[in-house]
């Protein structure tokens, strides 16, 4: 009998040993951990780009720590009208308000709402059609999502353009070579990137 009680003692104390450390693993993933959190990238999902031909800010509209400060309405190249509203968090680069096609949106949306944008300079050149974007560093969706350094995930073009003195087989060899050393063309009319170049 009481070989019978050990050996239920020490099979629940195994039982809960196991509990204990499932339930600490489950923590760690979720919580990412001290040194996971510093590690972890927030994706942008890009699904609104358009050149800004219009923009009507509130008084004293700004960027404080990442996030709006104040409403900002927006007339696209389309004639749509996007409103940001404040808190929404973000990356300004173009100051620009003034003039049409100065500046592109680009934006993380969840129905009509943006909930994450960047409002970054035209290209200098061909601005109306081509933007200029940091490297491909990644894909998704079985190739059909690009990954940026600036941890933007943009739609990819069937069949994207290799630019480079050496030849690459694949995409995903040119990522692998260049990743760190190369510019993605963002074509603003098809909303999709259809060029990758090595930098000289």
């Amino acid at each position: 009998m009481r070989l019978f009680l050990s050996a239920r003692l020490w099979a629940t104390f195994g039982v809960l040993t196991v509990l204990g450390l499932v339930t600490f693993g489950m923590y760690a993933f979720v919580s990412g951990g001290s040194s996971a959190s510093g590690n972890s990238r927030a994706l942008h999902n890009i699904d609104l780009i358009a050149a800004v031909t219009g923009t009507q800010p509130d008084e004293g509209w700004q960027v404080d720590n990442g996030k709006t400060v104040g409403n900002i309405t927006l007339t696209l190249d389309d004639g749509r009208i996007v409103a940001i509203v404040d808190g929404t968090p973000s990356e300004v680069t173009c100051t620009n308000f003034t003039e049409p096609y100065a500046c592109v949106l680009l934006a993380d949306t969840l129905g009509t709402a943006v909930i994450w944008f960047a409002y970054v300079p035209a290209d200098g050149k061909n601005g109306k059609q081509m933007l200029t974007l940091p490297a491909l560093v990644d894909m998704q969706a079985g190739g059909d999502l690009g990954v940026l350094q600036n941890d933007m995930v943009i739609k990819l073009a069937t069949g994207v353009d290799r630019t480079c003195e050496s030849e690459t087989a694949t995409l995903r060899e040119f990522i692998t070579k260049y990743s760190s050393n190369s510019i993605s063309m963002l074509n603003l009319l098809a909303d999709e990137i259809t060029e990758v170049i090595c930098k000289p």
